[in-house]
């Protein structure tokens, strides 16, 4: 017997049941695990000037680790507060430490000059808003650029939070020339 008034309606496919469907959704989810991933686990960096040469230079590509501490002698990217854009620059101290600038372009730490592979005079900038010798308070960072004859670092604006940080510099992809 055919039963009468109950007709059936075949169901709509759902978005995922066509191959393009299956695609884009599988692309929408590849897109944000990748916004993900580089908002809060990675970043890129294109370096503009030689503030830190010779280490990085003008064009480089710098890779950015945002899941570890920074220690001193690590090159780290931060929001600059002046100017709000990206900065890159080597951690000098971090916690609370007397840094010095001798008027023979010494720099010093506690009293002590820091180990560095290269050394780099250090001069104070005529601009600098600071006084020396500069005392960091807990969970300060002071950053100083490699190329410090001339730059614009913790010796113009004083210590960072650790909060203001981006991340650490992990590798340099170098590109001039290409």
């Amino acid at each position: 017997m055919a039963e009468t008034g109950s007709a059936e309606k075949p169901e709509k496919g759902r978005f995922t049941d066509s191959p393009a469907g299956r695609f884009l959704f599988k692309l929408a989810a590849f897109a944000l695990l990748m916004a993900a991933f580089f908002t809060f686990v990675m970043g890129i960096h294109i370096q503009r000037g030689n503030r830190m040469y010779p280490f990085i230079m003008d064009g480089d590509v710098v890779v950015i680790w945002k899941l570890e501490k920074c220690r001193e002698g690590d090159v780290v990217a931060y929001r600059h507060p002046d100017t709000g854009k990206t900065a890159l620059s080597r951690v000098i101290a971090v916690g609370e430490h007397s840094i010095n600038v001798t008027e023979n372009g010494v720099l010093t730490v506690d009293g002590l000059v820091p180990a560095e592979q290269v050394f780099y005079p250090t001069a104070p900038l005529t601009e600098s808003k600071i006084k020396w010798p500069y005392e960091t308070r807990p969970r300060e960072v002071f950053v100083l650029d490699d190329f410090r004859t001339e730059g614009y670092d913790s010796r113009a604006f004083g210590g960072l939070h650790e909060s203001d940080l981006l991340g650490k510099a992990i590798y340099v992809f170098r590109r001039r020339g290409i």
